[in-house]
């Protein structure tokens, strides 16, 4: 979907369930072996709940902003950027990060094989490493 008010029509209409029906329909199998396991799902889930418990807008006006025209200059950013992605990962970034990071003059863009966009679980201590050497 390339348009944030669609989007943002689509998401308002979300619960927790639905969310989870997206997020598993829609990713690779490594992030569905994370997201699937008990101890995440049951988390997960409760995050869902605790997300949505004030109705769906605030995700889905998040959603058509994240998608919209950001309004900033990013030939002014100055300090390091590192963009994740896993290769597997379709839903996060339709180009995995390489327009945003192109973008931005001191990015540094990561494409994990066969990683999904589970990331930040599968592969967080390399990308906390990573942020570590940049301090």
């Amino acid at each position: 979907m390339a348009d944030p008010q669609a989007a943002e029509e689509l998401f308002a209409g979300f619960t927790p369930q639905a969310m989870w029906d997206m997020v598993m329909a829609g990713s690779p199998a490594p992030d569905l072996a994370v997201y699937r396991s008990p101890a995440f799902a049951a988390a997960y889930r409760r995050a869902l709940d605790t997300a949505f418990a004030q109705g769906p807008a605030g995700y889905a006006r998040d959603t058509a902003l994240a998608m919209g025209r950001w309004g900033i200059d990013f030939s002014a950013v100055t300090v390091p950027v590192d963009v994740w992605y896993g290769e597997l990962d379709t839903t996060h970034s339709p180009d995995q990060g390489a327009t945003l990071s192109s973008r931005l003059p001191t990015a540094t863009r990561h494409t994990v094989p066969g990683a999904g966009g589970a990331l930040l679980w599968t592969h967080a201590e390399e990308i906390l490493r990573t942020l570590l050497e940049r301090i």
